[in-house]
């Protein structure tokens, strides 16, 4: 029986990965756009393009994962996103564009309801914000050495190689999954998880599915999405065009966000495995706020260095609230619909997605300057905040 840990470290290391393909294009935004003569608003449908795709795979993997395992899904999900995010380096309009990244969001799609089932099985209820959290840390460190290291291959060899390069990565991985990623069965389930599963099994995946609470879960992620996803795929335009930071330099700045991402995936998943554990819809409710104060200081900063700072402080929030919120995604799922039960609460998110990709898209585009988008940004954090506290009244109520 391989270890728990090297699983976390497998797929911690898959998802690193997939956020360096994701940060790739927007990294790539200014070039991409000057090269292919489009707009923001069209720019913004390349965008929603990707989360169409891994929106539509959500709960689909997530079946496929409860009846197939996560092992064979992995190394297939992994081997398709890398092959198209070598063709998006082929694109040469915007129609091409955008289906090769609809199909790239298919192979994303495919791995997270997997991901997710493998913290559910190898983790007990407790361990499983921070575990979430170690896993999810992937999501902040793939944009922080990706943004660099993407602008430098743009600066050096040009948009098109770049995605090359990544591509090659993506398969070198998948080989590491094939040689590693272990075939044996589930370790034998704890107390808890017996516990768990026996008042849960009761009622599967379709009454689960049909809780407020699970409701809740999904709208609050579908909120939070719509800002999250604007962060990661704007802020780099953001950047270069509002605060005019050159592409040689808005590599290493644009990265710091991130990196304070990371930070709070840390701290905020060791408080919601310690002090918050039985209060984590409270603690990322907290961090939503937090993130959404960080943006509107960094869009009224008037130097550059405060506006980064900003940035900072809403990528800590942004991200820190990760692991505590799969954590209670994860305990609200029968044990044995976890893929699939994960994978429709993202498919929620990717909603909020695939619809802010578009309207920041127009809104930059139509008041030339990113203040509508950042003002919507900071809008769904906070609703998204409201309905993470009803959500702990519900599951307070649910416990008594």
């Amino acid at each position: 029986m391989k270890s728990k840990w090297l699983i976390l470290f497998l797929i911690w290391l898959m998802m690193l990965v997939a956020y360096f393909d994701r940060i790739n294009l927007p990294t790539a935004s200014t070039a991409m756009m000057a090269s292919l003569g489009l707009s923001k608003a069209q720019w913004g449908f390349v965008l929603s393009a990707f989360t169409l795709g891994y929106a539509l795979m959500q709960a689909p993997g997530g079946h496929f994962a409860d009846r197939f395992g996560s092992r064979k899904l992995l190394i297939v999900a992994i081997i398709v996103w890398s092959i198209f995010t070598g063709l998006t380096g082929l694109a040469t309009s915007l129609v091409m564009l955008v289906g090769v990244r609809v199909i790239f969001g298919v192979g994303e799609g495919l791995e997270n309801g997997a991901q997710f089932k493998l913290v559910g099985e190898y983790f007990e209820p407790k361990q499983r914000a921070l575990a979430n959290s170690i896993f999810l840390s992937a999501l902040a460190l793939g944009p922080a050495f990706g943004t660099p290291i993407a602008t430098w291959q743009i600066v050096a060899y040009g948009w098109r190689a770049m995605f090359y390069t990544f591509a090659l990565l993506g398969l070198f991985v998948g080989l590491i999954l094939v040689w590693l990623l272990p075939r044996d069965a589930v370790p034998r389930a704890s107390k808890v998880e017996i516990a768990t599963a026996e008042s849960a099994e009761k009622e599967g995946f379709a009454r689960a599915i049909r809780r407020p609470t699970s409701w809740l879960c999904a709208g609050s992620y579908m909120l939070f999405n719509a800002a999250f996803w604007g962060f990661l795929s704007w802020v780099p335009t953001y950047l270069r065009e509002d605060r005019h930071i050159p592409l040689a330099k808005s590599g290493v700045i644009g990265a710091l966000p991130y990196f304070a991402g990371f930070v709070g995936m840390v701290i905020v998943g060791y408080l919601g495995s310690t002090l918050f554990s039985n209060r984590r819809s409270v603690l990322v409710a907290g961090c939503y706020i937090g993130a959404a104060a960080g943006l509107l200081f960094a869009l009224s900063a008037h130097e550059t260095t405060a506006c980064v700072a900003g940035l900072c402080i809403s990528g800590l929030f942004l991200y820190g609230g990760f692991g505590p919120f799969w954590a209670i995604a994860i305990d609200l799922a029968p044990p044995s619909a976890r893929g699939v039960f994960t994978g429709s609460v993202n498919c929620c998110g990717q909603i909020g997605a695939f619809s802010s990709q578009i309207i920041i898209g127009f809104l930059a585009n139509s008041m030339k300057s990113f203040t509508g988008a950042i003002l919507f940004m900071t809008s769904a954090l906070v609703l998204s905040a409201v309905v993470m506290i009803q959500l702990q009244r519900s599951l307070r109520t649910v416990v008594a």
